[in-house]
């Protein structure tokens, strides 16, 4: 694995993606609806672009092609299209010192696609704060 296969796997091939951040946060509307009911307002607009905050734009699609990143709130898992490598940390984060949200997520920590990048041990990333990664 590498860095490339990282990129390869987090950018696939221009597809709009959430921030794992992002979608932890969303994760949490889940359970009472809010964010299905957000996606199904949205999905009825007639849009041809959409301008995001963040990373490159604008981004030339419409309502199914914004609906499509938002998925893991059907699917019933807090699923990443990024590698789980990439999202290792934020997981760990928010089973250890973050795990003091107010709201909880039915979905579960994030998971991402598994793509052989580290060596499987966990790396020890603040001391201080006890966190480490762990690649699946």
């Amino acid at each position: 694995g590498s860095a490339l296969e990282s990129f390869k796997t987090y950018s696939a091939d221009g597809k709009p993606a959430l921030l794992p951040i992002i979608q932890i946060i969303l994760s949490r509307g889940v359970g009472d609806g809010s964010l299905q009911r957000w996606l199904d307002t949205v999905g009825q607009w007639d849009f041809q672009r959409v301008v995001p905050a963040h990373l490159d734009g604008p981004l030339d699609i419409g309502p199914q092609q914004f609906v499509e990143p938002f998925q893991f709130a059907t699917s019933g898992r807090n699923e990443v299209r990024f590698c789980d490598e990439d999202v290792a940390l934020l997981r760990e984060a928010e089973a250890g010192i973050l795990n003091f949200s107010v709201f909880k997520t039915k979905l579960g920590y994030l998971r991402g696609t598994a793509c052989k990048l580290g060596t499987g041990e966990p790396r020890v990333v603040s001391r201080e704060l006890g966190l480490k990664w762990t690649p699946r």
